[in-house]
């Protein structure tokens, strides 16, 4: 009996012994997690970017403005805050009131009239540099408070005979035209606008590392989704998470964080809801840090919430990345803008006529059903930055399927997106007539929504859209975000 008992008390403490070493594992493990990705104020190192880059370079700005004014043979040139991303362009000051006179022919060439540092106007409005600032940080030969600029323009004016304007400054113009009309003298004014854009177009070396600053931090805030997103958030939830990690390193959002889940990825401009994600959904996850310098990136995946495509999900994302991949190869000098769209619809288009979603590949209305938007843009100080598209691309049916339209060559430092998408909203095939109703009879509507419901209905809630950021260089282009999980194998890994 002695034999037995002992036996049972041995088999109670070895028991307790194995329970206790569980729990302290169990313990350790997730003291671990919560350390690594859940404390408050911490971010795990593997999220964190240790490579700022200055937001101003005095040498950079001078070269610049050099370039330009050079480029006009200009006597005077005047360009206001009101105009932000232009202002910032040419002078590096990025705060809300500001106007920067240059007379590249005289020895103080550079003057900025700014918001003067004064105690009151600090403690409502912030810290600004002051006239102090605007000569030692931004290289102003000559600064001034803002509201000396009505009294001292006809002074500043002289006996210019061409000044330039931008035409997105309706205060500083009537100032100009007044001006010039007191003067009684014969003054050409021409636009400043389209030279300051067309050299925007093209990134110097401290433009590219701006950009590649928020694209590395972008990368992260992805890296960090595919580590924490589950079924059970919210839209809101994974936005905060994406945005913290923007934050933790310094830097802001270049554009309102686009967080769609189940049918909200078919919504192309969606901002994030409280829609809780559910088990199966894709998240469409489209984010854009912006640098110190303001440059932004922007850059989208579209994820599984549990970590595993659905094998429907799977033909819809290789579809698009299929067109992604055949139109990068497109991405260089000797193509032109739209020729990487046009591949990318193509593709596309081959692809669903293959599933039996588009019986007619030479309609346009139903190609046009499909597919929504171009698949780049320039991206810059603004995200859809400002250029010469060699096209009008502010009317989407005159380019999206025409093949006659090219675009402008794709030249070395032209920096843009290649981002092909399809959409499958719930409830688009029953508004067909509205959209098509002018282009085709009700008859062929109705025989196209006959013929694809049933397989439509296969893919209705998917939305998937792929993005990444392109440098144009001398040979080819650099992918300056492509070290992010692109297939379905990359991202199913990394979200494991």
């Amino acid at each position: 009996m002695a034999k037995v008992r002992d036996l049972k008390k041995y088999v109670i403490i070895s028991r307790i012994i194995v329970i206790l070493i569980v729990l302290g594992v169990v313990a350790l493990i997730f003291n671990n997690m919560n350390k690594d990705c859940y404390q408050p104020g911490e971010l795990p190192d593997r999220f964190k970017h240790d490579h700022q880059v200055s937001d101003f370079n005095k040498e950079v700005f001078e070269q610049r403005r050099a370039r330009i004014f050079k480029s006009i043979n200009a006597d005077f040139i005047i360009v206001s805050a009101a105009t932000r991303p232009d202002f910032r362009y040419l002078t590096g000051l990025n705060e809300s009131r500001g106007i920067a006179v240059f007379r590249p022919k005289q020895e103080e060439s550079f003057t900025l009239f700014v918001t003067p540092r004064e105690i009151y106007t600090v403690m409502w409005t912030g810290e600004v540099y002051g006239t102090e600032g605007a000569i030692e940080k931004f290289g102003a030969d000559t600064a001034y408070p803002i509201e000396k600029f009505e009294e001292m323009l006809p002074g500043l004016i002289g006996n210019k005979s061409r000044i330039y304007i931008h035409d997105d400054d309706a205060y500083t113009k009537d100032l100009i035209r007044l001006a010039v009309a007191g003067s009684g003298r014969r003054i050409n004014i021409s636009n400043i606008a389209p030279i300051l854009h067309e050299n925007r177009v093209f990134k110097d070396k401290w433009e590219i590392a701006q950009l590649k600053q928020a694209i590395e931090v972008t990368n992260k805030s992805h890296h960090y989704v595919m580590e924490t997103i589950r079924p059970g958030l919210t839209e809101h939830e994974v936005q905060a998470g994406i945005e913290y990690v923007f934050r933790r390193n310094g830097l802001g959002t270049g554009f309102s964080s686009i967080v769609g889940s189940g049918p909200n990825t078919c919504l192309l401009h969606h901002r994030p809801s409280d829609r809780v994600i559910e088990d199966g959904d894709l998240v469409l996850i489209d984010i854009g840090a912006a640098s110190l310098g303001g440059y932004s990136a922007d850059v989208t995946r579209t994820y599984p919430a549990n970590g595993k495509f659905t094998p429907r999900q799977i033909e819809i994302y290789e579809l698009v990345l299929k067109a992604f991949d055949e139109s990068l190869a497109l991405m260089k000098p000797g193509y032109n803008m739209l020729d990487c769209h046009h591949k990318s619809m193509e593709v596309m288009v081959r692809g669903l006529h293959q599933m039996g979603l588009l019986p007619d590949t030479t309609s346009w209305w139903q190609k046009r059903f499909y597919m929504q938007h171009r698949v780049n843009h320039y991206i810059g100080l603004q995200t859809n930055d400002v250029g010469d598209y060699g096209y009008d691309h502010s009317v989407r049916d005159d380019y999206i399927l025409n093949k006659e339209l090219t675009g402008r060559k794709l030249e070395p430092g032209m920096v843009m997106t290649l981002e092909p998408g399809l959409y499958f909203m719930e409830g688009l095939l029953n508004g067909i007539h509205d959209l098509f109703g002018h282009v085709a009879s009700e008859a062929e509507l109705n025989a196209f929504v006959d013929e694809v419901r049933p397989i439509y209905k296969q893919y209705e809630g998917i939305g998937v859209r792929i993005e990444d950021d392109i440098l144009i260089t001398e040979d080819g282009h650099i992918n300056l975000s492509g070290s992010l999980p692109r297939t379905v194998a990359e991202i199913e890994e990394a979200m494991r």
